[in-house]
């Protein structure tokens, strides 16, 4: 009776291996080929600013926590400037993450086969997803999270098999799983409600209130550690006063705008880009539920070994931490692609411990048989790395490392037209241009810097977007471009209002290399006014002339009303000012 089972285990775990090793081999070499997200670039850029001399927030504007900095200052000195390589350490990362996912439920009886099919569906979930979701601080953090996850478990059972472990036992093994919470807090603060979530619930399954407070001191000693060595590194390089600037007085505006931008539209997109994926959290919610329910039923019944069941407590921990990350992630964050894959990695995991767990006892039924059957189907159909054209590009891909042309066809999210973008930085190279004298107004232009290997004009990397975002500091953004030493401005139509038809038209007249809707009379217009002298597509090359102008409008291209408009208004102010003169 045991060796049948066994052969079909056997059989199945072979079966889903290599599916797993056709799925990696099909879709590496198409991943790493895809180019990076403008906010990896950013922090490329920033990371090389305080590598050369620079200091943080001054030099280089940023309203998050430092993590993220500095993990790409300890990384592209290693693997260099590569957006390939860098892809690479991603996957590194990311199969990090799925180990420790796919692993999770072993004790709950979930067999290897069962493991395998875990592991596959979360790379096939991570490579269904755009350039905008890689590499990116919430997957990232993800990593360190799940392994604060294991010690956390660790600590439960070592809690609970051993009535006399040592008090420095506790508060060490806690201090160590403090630092791997601190490290995601310091990359994305919004860790910290999972990791209260699962600190609780171990509470509750712990039921030990004495040593439940020696292990939260533990907790919070490595987390006060590595926050005061963060610390300290803000001050040794004299980023403190500017990182305390940045939060007190630039962020309230940028936490306000996560409201406004959790709109039904937008919402509908996000659900679009992330078909079918999106619904395994109508199934993970009420299973996590579930588990949470017969936690609590273990933990009410009197006999010890139903009490410390290792299953019941891991389906808990996972549970937790699911929910938790679901919720931090839709309440408190922007309607951001990059936001939202850990939560549906970590219902993957959910849904796979809990349906490889009953599998091991009973065989599924028809409605679970038949569900999976009908995702699997969706996902088929929707899986980018089965479309032909790009299939077709994975020779390529395998032999060539990323240029315009690739990158052009690898995207799944049109953020920036390459190939257009590639002749913006020829012409530019000819200029024989030093640093801060290249103005990239729009943050899809982000690409530019690395590439001609300049630094920015001002030290907003993305200038359009806190413009938009901080509106009560436009006078110091003004200040900013009036101090720089810029000699060439470069700004993208679409991203400036335009839409793709008006952006790509030409002019009937050859000389004109502005589009036909382009307004005429800009004057004084920043950066609108200022002559073009190179457009390639969507993008447009002005030379700086001094004086640069004023912001008019909230960062698009103003209409030729609104320029009328603020005229008028200079005119009247002028006016005025004159008149209190001769009074």
């Amino acid at each position: 009776m045991i060796d049948q089972p066994d052969r079909q285990f056997s059989l199945g775990a072979w079966f889903a291996s290599i599916i797993l090793l056709f799925l990696v081999i099909l879709c590496v070499p198409l991943f790493i080929r895809m180019p990076l997200a403008t906010d990896v670039v950013l922090y490329d850029v920033q990371a090389e600013t305080v590598l050369d001399g620079g200091t943080l927030y001054q030099h280089m504007f940023e309203t998050n926590l430092p993590g993220i900095v500095w993990l790409h200052m300890l990384i592209r000195p290693i693997i260099g400037m590569s957006s390939d390589a860098l892809r690479c350490v991603d996957l590194l990362f990311f199969t990090g993450s799925v180990t420790l996912l796919a692993f999770w439920s072993r004790r709950s009886q979930l067999s290897i086969t069962g493991m395998l099919w875990i592991a596959i569906a979360l790379y096939a979930f991570y490579f269904s997803l755009s350039e905008w979701c890689h590499f990116q601080r919430d997957t990232i953090i993800l990593l360190p999270s799940m392994g604060a996850l294991w010690m956390r478990r660790k600590q439960l059972d070592r809690l609970l098999a051993d009535k006399q472990i040592r008090v420095a036992s506790i508060w060490g093994w806690a201090f160590l799983e403090g630092l791997l919470w601190a490290t995601a807090f310091w990359i994305k603060p919004f860790v910290a409600v999972p990791a209260l979530c699962v600190w609780l619930g171990s509470v509750w399954l712990l039921g030990q209130w004495r040593r439940s407070l020696l292990d939260l001191t533990g907790l919070l000693s490595g987390g006060l550690f590595l926050g005061a060595a963060g610390i300290a590194w803000l001050w040794q390089t004299g980023a403190w006063p500017w990182f305390l600037e940045t939060f007190l007085e630039w962020n309230p505006e940028y936490v306000a705008a996560r409201k406004s931008g959790w709109t039904v539209m937008r919402f509908a997109q996000f659900l679009y880009r992330f078909y079918p994926w999106f619904l395994l959290n109508l199934i993970a919610i009420p299973l996590a539920l579930i588990m949470l329910k017969d936690g609590w039923k273990a933990r009410r019944k009197a006999e010890p070994e139903d009490v410390s069941s290792p299953d019941s407590r891991d389906q808990s921990l996972l549970a937790l931490m699911y929910l938790g990350w679901l919720f931090q992630s839709m309440a408190f964050q922007h309607l951001f692609d990059y936001v939202h894959p850990p939560a549906h990695l970590l219902a993957i995991a959910v849904i796979g411990g809990y349906l490889g767990s009953r599998y091991s006892q009973h065989a599924l039924g028809w409605g679970w048989k038949s569900g999976m059957a009908l995702f699997l189907l969706l996902v088929v159909l929707t899986f980018p790395a089965f479309k032909p054209d790009r299939v077709r590009l994975w020779k390529t891909c395998l032999l060539q490392s990323s240029d315009a042309e690739l990158k052009s066809k690898l995207a799944l999210l049109v953020q920036v037209d390459w190939e257009d973008l590639a002749a913006v930085r020829e012409f530019l190279a000819e200029q024989q241009l030093k640093d801060r004298e290249l103005h990239c107004y729009n943050s899809t232009l982000i690409y530019l810097y690395p590439e001609l290997g300049l630094q920015p004009a001002t030290r907003f990397g993305f200038f359009d977007s806190v413009l938009v975002f901080c509106r009560k500091h436009r006078g110091d953004l003004h200040q900013a471009i009036q101090d720089s030493p810029q000699k060439f401005i470069v700004t993208d139509l679409i991203e400036s209002g335009f839409n793709r038809e008006t952006a790509l038209a030409t002019a009937e007249s050859p000389e004109k290399n502005v589009p036909p809707q382009y307004p005429v009379s800009l004057k004084g217009a920043y950066p609108w006014s200022q002559p073009v002298v190179f457009r390639s597509g969507r993008y447009l090359v002005h030379r700086v002339e001094r004086p640069l102008g004023k912001f008019i409008g909230g960062g698009f291209v103003p209409t030729e009303t609104e320029v009328q408009k603020f005229l008028q208004r200079q005119k009247e102010s002028t006016s005025e000012n004159n008149d209190r003169k001769n009074d």
